[in-house]
């Protein structure tokens, strides 16, 4: 492997560091301390130092380091391989300590409870869950993107009716929960259901090819201002369009071959010079409002091994 010492104070020092697949550990002058894999070696570094300045562990952790040892790898799998096995045969002291899916986060949907879409920190309740997602930034995003488009719910105060209801920004699907209203305005939440399967667990519902005519509209009648706000929202509807095909089949991926074993999305076996490895796979009794639910501490393996799969079934 690689071996450079770390400069305290250089922020500047990350950027020399190769882009491409790599496997990376931080190392004290004679323990392993953390190590880790990333398709962006400079950024993964940065990241963590910034997260240093609030976050105790990291501090601890980036204290301690004073060496970055890495290796460029020829593609994910084989950085995955070699974070493993370096697991299991170092046993870094931050390892478990640091947990990088805290942040995590899923989506919740219930057509009988307000406020009907929410953003959740666990799967543990009885919500529909999706997830997790890396960023409760983009969800919230992909919430009022969707939201806007079909006029679902995105509440933000814990007071209904609000005040997208006045502005018809929403339906008011609210009212239905308080039937004694003397509202004609009353909406049935079974259509309800109806719409936020439709709309968030489906994958190629229509939304996404809404919003993209729409911006060549826009861009056809010469309103180029108007087609680049579009441009975010597309983005958003993209990718979770291939996260949320990621979630479908990524507990069910499996795999063998001579050198590595696939159960439940995660690596269960590799041979590696000459020596076998078996690790544990994290594959809980999912609940029925769980099905596009995975492990928050596996799901950042799960996804490299899909994309992994997927990019050998179209090589």
């Amino acid at each position: 492997m690689i071996s450079t010492s770390i400069a305290k104070d250089d922020i500047k020092q990350w950027d020399k560091l190769p882009k491409g697949w790599s496997f990376y550990a931080l190392k004290n002058h004679k323990d392993y301390l953390y190590c880790g894999v990333s398709a962006r070696l400079g950024a993964r570094m940065k990241v963590m130092w910034q997260k240093a300045e609030e976050d105790r562990l990291y501090r601890e952790l980036t204290e301690a380091a004073t060496v970055l040892e890495y290796q460029p790898m020829p593609d994910s799998m084989a950085a995955l391989i070699m974070q493993k096995t370096m697991l299991m045969e170092q046993h870094p002291q931050f390892q478990y300590l640091l947990r990088p899916w805290e942040d995590y986060v899923y989506l919740a949907l219930d057509s009988h409870r307000f406020p009907f879409v929410s953003i959740q920190s666990h799967s543990n309740d009885d919500w529909q869950y999706l997830g997790p997602f890396r960023s409760r930034f983009f969800l919230a995003d992909l919430i009022d993107s969707v939201s806007r488009i079909v006029k679902l719910p995105a509440c933000e105060t814990g007071t209904y009716p609000c005040r997208k209801f006045d502005q018809e920004i929403c339906r008011g699907w609210c009212l239905a929960l308080a039937p004694a209203a003397e509202t004609p305005l009353e909406q049935d939440l079974d259509k309800l259901h109806a719409l936020l399967q439709e709309s968030f667990v489906h994958p190629n519902n229509g939304i996404l090819e809404l919003v993209q005519k729409e911006r060549e509209a826009y861009f056809n009648d010469l309103e180029f201002a108007k087609a680049d706000l579009l441009d975010d929202e597309i983005r958003i509807l993209q990718d979770y369009r291939d996260w949320l095909n990621f979630l479908y089949v990524a507990k069910e991926i499996s795999f063998e071959s001579p050198q590595i074993v696939i159960e439940h999305g995660q690596l269960a076996r590799t041979e590696l010079n000459g020596k076998t490895y078996r690790f544990p796979t994290d594959n809980p009794p999912y609940r029925e409002n769980e099905l596009l639910a995975l492990p928050l501490a596996a799901v950042d393996e799960m996804k490299i091994i899909y994309d992994y799969i997927r990019e050998r079934a179209h090589a």
